[in-house]
């Protein structure tokens, strides 16, 4: 039984995925640290402020491993600066993989069923294609907006995830997506 009214379906709502929007993939020295994260991330900016503009309904999933890290490191797993959820924006912490690993975020997104959903965020080679693989599983149409998920310095793995995403789910750019919504304003 649906009960808050953010849970309810709104068609034609589109929706958007924001995963591990976190400071580990932009501080230099980090594992997860690639110099084209940056870029990625200013990217997600971009629509997530597009989403926000437009009344989507935004969703985040972070990762939080099994132990709390101990000072400083807990810093890492805080979100960018610039990409902070809102206080409406409900964010879901998993252990695994995909952001399905979490009972409410799949609660969520079935919610989503015939609504548009993008994909944004970082890991495209575990994380991203976990959840749309899982996405897909659960009836949903995915758009991966391609130069708005860090792949990792590892082009290969990157590839090979596209690859595998692409029969499953749309690619796109962000350029497109803004020119998209651009000429349904006008």
């Amino acid at each position: 039984m649906l009960t808050s009214p953010a849970a309810r379906p709104v068609f034609g709502r589109s929706w958007l995925i924001c995963l591990d929007l976190q400071r580990d993939y932009v501080v230099p020295g980090r594992p997860r640290y690639s110099l084209a994260n940056t870029e990625v991330a200013a990217t997600c900016a971009r629509v997530l402020r597009l989403a926000r503009d437009e009344g989507w309904r935004v969703v985040h999933s972070q990762y939080r491993g099994e132990t709390a890290a101990p000072w400083p490191r807990e810093l890492f797993g805080a979100p960018i600066e610039g990409l902070r959820p809102l206080i409406s924006e409900p964010v879901y912490f998993r252990k695994g993989l995909s952001a399905f690993a979490n009972p409410g975020f799949a609660q969520e997104m079935r919610v989503a069923r015939g609504a548009q959903v993008y994909l944004i965020g970082f890991s495209l080679a575990d994380t991203c294609l976990a959840t749309a693989l899982a996405g897909v599983d659960e009836g949903l149409s995915l758009t991966l907006i391609e130069d708005a998920v860090g792949a990792s310095e590892d082009l290969t793995a990157a590839d090979v995830a596209r690859t595998i995403l692409k029969p499953f789910v749309e690619l796109a750019s962000s350029r497109r997506l803004l020119a998209l919504r651009l000429e349904v304003a006008h």
